[in-house]
């Protein structure tokens, strides 16, 4: 994770300066674009979809959000939240876990990386890059499994 002081520019024209926090989501380029291009994790129109994102090179993903915000606060950061992307996957993992140790089940036995357990999300198009992209990076950069399968609603054109 880095920081960065950036200049917010509010749609009535004023600023603000603010430091964010970014995941560096170009450490795991590779293995997002093996992962996204190979074993039917994904649809062939969702994987050309996200062929977009490699193109010009992954950058660093903004998990800040100034307050009023809602969410979990950054520790040792005063009015600074987590993205609510980067902590919403992390508390359905969570959930899971509490209900693993409520119940005597390894949670470990399901969440490491060659574990057979089959993870599959059913997401809507707009949100693809959160579970492709972001969601997998932190996975992998947590030693966990990656989605066997993302389903997403197919991309639709008008008049073709």
């Amino acid at each position: 994770m880095s920081r960065i002081r950036v200049v917010l520019v509010s749609s009535g024209g004023s600023t603000k300066d603010s430091e964010h926090y970014f995941f560096k989501l170009a450490n795991f380029e590779e293995t997002l674009k093996q992962w996204t291009q190979s074993d039917n994790h994904i649809q062939s129109e969702v994987s050309h979809k996200l062929a977009e994102w490699f193109e010009g090179g992954l950058r660093d993903w903004d998990i800040s959000r100034d307050a009023p915000y809602f969410g979990f606060e950054i520790p040792d950061a005063p009015g600074k939240f987590f993205y609510v992307w980067l902590d919403a996957p992390i508390g359905y993992l969570a959930s899971f876990k509490h209900y693993c140790d409520n119940n005597n089940i390894d949670f470990e036995a399901f969440m490491e990386p060659d574990s057979d357990t089959e993870m599959v999300h059913f997401i809507g198009k707009d949100i693809i890059y959160f579970h492709a992209l972001f969601w997998p990076a932190m996975l992998t950069g947590a030693g966990l499994k990656l989605p066997n399968h993302i389903f997403a609603h197919g991309f639709l054109t008008v008049d073709g």
